[in-house]
Parts: structure tokens; C-alpha cells; sequence
């Protein structure tokens, strides 16, 4: 037996709302933006574990943990199912999913033994001669911007070496940022890859913080001693700064800027806009002649 039933138009109008209004509230939770707050530790005994970095690595979800060990992670319902990394220099990294961590948001972390850098006998005359590596641009007015979209967003260069070994005595970094608040930065420099890309791998064995305080306005760059770290490299690496505290994304998006410069050469740029997400090369956009941009990063050394 056939069977036959008429609806009116604004009945079926009335049925399709009824039907999109649970995929629209679906749609909605899994974009709404939540934040997770919880401390990283060492043990109860050993206390907070400051600024580490905890992410979902390459998703621009990420976050640094204050000088307290608390962080506020920002994500959405459609994060639940990603992997969080928790890390920080002298401690085993930890991952948890994002859905176990909301319910249990606390991070202790297990230290680690670090490996002592190599160990070179530094005959006398070894090194002969002090050299600047990278570009001393303080240009106020050819400048770069960092896009932050959380704390633990990075900006920095590469810096090749004219001679092995090259024994590293200071980072300098031209910071332009005049405003009553301080930003809390970490100075990382980064072991390379064979295809030339930053990798994860840290050369310092310490956490190096400095403050834009530290940078004296009209006395150029900010400039931090790295003699107690012994760093003698052999390799060119990636030179950066990673805002860690201070400010928010707006303000720091708006009025923190790096002295620049157009070059030709070496100095690839490379940033992230969060902790631990994906690194990305600046666009040279239309180079002059031949020349890209250049941040006013640089070392001195000796080699």
C-alpha cells in the first residue's frame, strides 16, 4: 500500500531548524575557546618547575608556565583527543592527552641528568681571533615584528660560523620596546638539522632570562654573558628569544619590534607563534637587489 502525507512549507522549515540547531551547538562547543589552569612540579619536595613550556607540538596551542610552575593553556573541545607535551630544560618531557590533563591538571615532571658539554683542552693561542657574528642593526626604522599568539612565542636567526671551533662570550638582541610594562624573554640557541631547519635539540643547559629592563633605552641592544656557559660550537644554530612573561598577546603584538636590516647571505629569520608549535621562515617578500631581511641578532666570540 502506497503511502502518502503532505507537510506544509513552513512545517518542513520548522523540522530543518530543529534538525541544524544540535549541529550548530556541536559546531559552537568544539570552536569555543576554554582554558585549563594547572601547576607544573617537580615533587612536592622539589616545588615548581618555572617557566616550562607546555603545548600540543605544531597546532598553535601552547603556553609557558609563570616563575610559580601555574599555566593556563588555551584550547577548544576539539583539542580533548591531542597530545600535550609538557617540557623544561633538566627534566624528563611528559605527554598526556589534553582530556586526561583537564581532569587532572597538576605536572610533575622527573628530573634529568644532564650531559656535560664537551670538554676541550684550550691550548694557549687556540683562539686568535674576536669576532661578531650575525647583524648589529639597531634600526628603529627597518624593523620585525614577533606574531605571538600565546606565551611561548619565538623569533630568531640563524648564525653561521667564518671558523671551528667558535667559543660564544655574549648574545645581543636588538629590542625595541617602550612601554611602562617588562617583558620576560628566555634566550634559547638551537642545534640544526642536516636540512639546515631549526630542531628541538638546546644548546644551553640553563634557563637564560632576561627582561626588557635589562635593555637601557638609547643604549643599544640587549646583551646577555654567556661566558659562565663555556658554549664552544662547531656548527651554525639558530639564535632566538622567546617571550615567556609580561604584557599580553595584543601588547606585544602591537608594540614590541626587533631591529632590522636588509643583507645579503646567511641570517635566515624563524619564528613560532606559541610554544612548541611549527617553526616558520620569514618571507623575504621583494628583496632589494638581491639582499633579505636580517634581525639585529647577534653574537660576539671568539675563534
Amino acid at each position: 500500500m502506497l503511502f502518502h502525507a503532505t507537510v506544509s512549507p513552513s512545517r518542513c522549515l520548522r523540522l530543518f531548524h530543529s534538525a541544524l540547531l544540535p549541529l550548530l551547538l556541536l559546531a559552537l562547543t568544539a570552536t569555543h575557546a576554554q582554558t585549563l589552569t594547572g601547576t607544573i612540579t617537580a615533587g612536592p619536595a622539589a616545588g615548581p618547575v618555572p617557566y616550562a613550556n607546555l603545548a600540543i607540538p605544531g597546532k598553535s596551542v601552547g603556553t609557558v608556565a609563570d616563575e610559580h610552575g601555574t599555566y593556563q593553556l588555551t584550547y577548544t573541545a576539539a583539542n580533548l583527543i591531542d597530545t600535550v607535551r609538557v617540557s623544561s630544560i633538566g627534566y624528563e618531557p611528559q605527554r598526556r592527552l589534553l582530556r586526561d590533563l583537564v581532569n587532572q591538571p597538576g605536572v610533575q615532571l622527573k628530573p634529568v641528568a644532564m650531559e656535560l658539554a664537551d670538554v676541550r683542552i684550550q691550548a694557549p693561542g687556540l683562539y686568535k681571533r674576536n669576532r661578531t657574528l650575525g647583524y648589529t642593526s639597531h634600526s628603529e626604522t627597518i624593523i620585525s615584528k614577533l606574531k605571538a599568539e600565546h606565551l611561548g612565542a619565538e623569533i630568531g636567526m640563524i648564525i653561521s660560523l667564518k671558523h671551528n671551533p667558535t667559543k660564544l662570550l655574549t648574545a645581543n638582541f636588538g629590542v625595541i620596546y617602550y612601554q611602562p610594562d617588562t617583558l620576560r624573554f628566555r634566550v634559547n640557541i638551537y642545534r640544526l638539522l642536516a636540512n639546515g631547519k631549526p630542531s628541538e635539540e638546546k644548546l644551553l643547559t640553563r634557563n637564560l632570562i632576561v627582561t626588557t629592563a635589562n635593555r637601557m633605552v638609547g643604549k643599544g641592544p640587549l646583551t646577555v654573558n654567556l661566558a659562565a656557559d663555556q658554549l664552544v660550537v662547531d656548527e651554525d644554530f639558530l639564535l632566538t628569544l622567546e617571550w615567556i612573561d609580561g604584557g599580553d598577546v595584543q601588547q606585544v603584538s602591537k608594540n614590541l619590534a626587533f631591529s632590522s636590516a636588509l643583507g645579503y647571505g646567511n641570517g635566515i629569520i624563524y619564528f613560532r607563534k606559541t610554544s612548541q608549535d611549527d617553526w616558520e621562515k620569514v618571507a623575504a617578500g621583494v628583496a632589494l637587489a638581491g639582499m633579505q631581511p636580517k634581525l639585529g641578532f647577534y653574537v660576539t666570540a671568539l675563534d
